[in-house]
């Protein structure tokens, strides 16, 4: 279940996470303006996001073979099976790629970051042992803070394109979050590759026929621009971002892998500066300096709620 012996992580554990956390925020923080460029090259959303789960599935199946991954017991899959494949990867796509559709990138990024907000707000109840003390709820809000300190200036007139897409995103994010509580509370085994490449098979079954059901066109737009998306979705932010955050998830909970909503926007920030030549302000390094802040008082929290060794 989900209080395992290894779900309180230790102090190297701790410091490895969140550097991995970080890891992440690079790899899914760079998928947003490729989901977006694929969606603009004529790809219908939840097709699109279809075709790069079931893709990811194909390619974590060999992956599992020639690592000889061990193979789940069935009793093991039902969990990873309803609340990964259905909520976190499933759900959460679909919805957010309908959202990016007529949401700005600022915006997204500001909705996506309330994540760990949700996150611990959904663990109230069922994960009294994730519970956050005073310096992660401290972090929390800190590190929503050097969001908003990024991406506000930037935002424009957030509504213009109307309601639909910001509320699409927000139940994204609602769905994600909710799924990552109780996939913590259910989950009986580790992840593997094999558990990993169940979760994509069932995402995309349920977006395939959604997006059939929807009468989506049966067509990607222009391949030679949505081919080259679909295989960088595939391989950095699919197979290498979800084996990360499912191991940071089993190890250290879903409020502090869900950290990687407040990374994306730095992400982005950093690609505009080393890739496009873009200048970075001081409220940029000054919202960056509260997200960094706000990892750090979250690593406190960790540290202050564990009990001292015994002598000896």
């Amino acid at each position: 279940m989900a209080d395992s012996p290894d779900s309180s992580p230790g102090p190297r554990t701790e410091t490895s996470d969140l550097l991995l956390v970080v890891l992440l925020g690079v790899l899914w923080g760079s998928a947003f303006p490729v989901i977006r460029y694929g969606l603009l090259a004529g790809a219908p959303p939840l097709l699109f996001a279809a075709v790069r789960y079931a893709l990811t599935a194909a390619v974590l199946v060999p992956l599992a073979l020639v690592a000889r991954s061990p193979r789940p017991s069935a009793a093991s899959l039902w969990s990873p099976a309803v609340f990964g494949g259905l909520l976190i990867i499933g759900g959460y796509g679909g919805l957010l790629y309908l959202g990016e559709e007529s949401t700005s990138g600022g915006l997204a990024a500001i909705l996506t970051a309330s994540a760990p907000l949700a996150s611990a707000l959904f663990g109230l109840g069922l994960l009294p042992s994730d519970r956050l003390g005073r310096w992660g709820t401290a972090g929390l809000l800190v590190g929503f803070g050097g969001v908003a300190v990024l991406v506000l200036p930037q935002l424009g007139d957030p509504f213009g394109s109307g309601f639909v897409g910001p509320a699409l995103v927000v139940s994204a994010v609602l769905v994600f979050a909710a799924g990552s509580v109780l996939l913590r509370r259910t989950a009986r085994a580790a992840p593997s590759l094999w558990s990993l490449a169940l979760q994509f098979s069932v995402a995309g079954a349920l977006l395939s026929a959604v997006g059939v059901g929807s009468g989506e066109p049966l067509t990607l737009g222009h391949p030679a621009m949505v081919l080259p998306s679909l295989a960088f979705l595939v391989i950095f932010p699919g197979v290498l971002g979800y084996t990360l955050y499912f191991r940071i998830h089993h190890r250290s909970g879903p409020t502090r892998a869900n950290l990687v909503g407040y990374i994306n926007p730095v992400t982005g920030v950093l690609v505009g500066l080393l890739v496009f030549g873009e200048t970075v302000t001081g409220l940029e390094i000054g919202g960056m300096a509260l997200i960094a802040l706000g990892l750090f008082l979250l690593q406190r929290d960790s540290r202050a709620k564990r009990p001292p060794r015994a002598a000896g």
